[in-house]
């Protein structure tokens, strides 16, 4: 169980990690009055940025796997080919 949360947290910081880099998340801070001894955090989302980043991310992916199964097919063809000689 503490295995799980142990590795639940280190995803959780990877994301925040990437989020904050890829512009998913912004942190600002607002200090009140000097005597007031306040400070405010505010965490902004843009959700719009991280949809944006999925969809390239699946367009990758798909861009990868025909890639990749256009040369199984070709690298299949050639291997049929051989045999055929032999």
């Amino acid at each position: 169980m503490a295995k799980l949360l142990g590795v639940l947290f280190l995803l959780l910081i990877c994301v925040g990690g990437v989020g904050l880099y890829r512009g998913w998340f912004s942190v600002s801070t607002n200090s009140g009055e000097a005597d007031d001894h306040k400070v405010e955090v505010n965490l902004t989302v843009d959700k719009d940025k991280a949809k944006q980043d999925v969809e390239t991310v699946k367009d990758k992916a798909v861009e990868l796997t025909e890639d990749a199964q256009a040369e199984v097919h070709k690298l299949g063809d050639q291997a049929k080919e051989t045999f055929k000689k032999d």
